[in-house]
């Protein structure tokens, strides 16, 4: 469960069940922070509105979140956007394994300039 004021969700529903989701939320002007859960295939309709709300809508250099280091298939999604894996927070997770905080920044922010 999360809370927090003025977050953004968006979903995909497939056969009367979400299979994707993603909550953005701390919207600071530069960065976004997202939340994606994903439970099968990644339609490309819910990708593109998963990349146009925080580069088009609200406009920021940077779109982050946090992975844990084991969920590899996340992992791989994000790096096959063209995200980087700034940081790595030991024992951050739940289960006590590593967090990674990868980064898309947006076309032309590549390196958060």
């Amino acid at each position: 469960l999360l809370r927090v004021e003025g977050a953004v969700a968006i979903g995909w529903v497939r056969a009367g069940e979400i299979s994707a989701g993603a909550v953005f939320e701390n919207h600071n002007g530069h960065t976004v922070w997202a939340h994606v859960a994903i439970d099968g295939v990644l339609p490309r309709l819910f990708l593109r509105a998963f990349l146009a709300y925080p580069f088009k809508v609200c406009g920021v250099k940077a779109l982050r979140g946090y992975v844990l280091a084991g969920n590899e298939k996340l992992r791989r999604l994000a790096l096959g956007l063209g995200a980087v894996e700034e940081a790595v927070l030991s024992g951050a997770g739940t289960d006590g394994g590593d967090v990674v905080i990868c980064t898309l920044f947006n076309e032309g922010n590549r390196h958060g300039r």
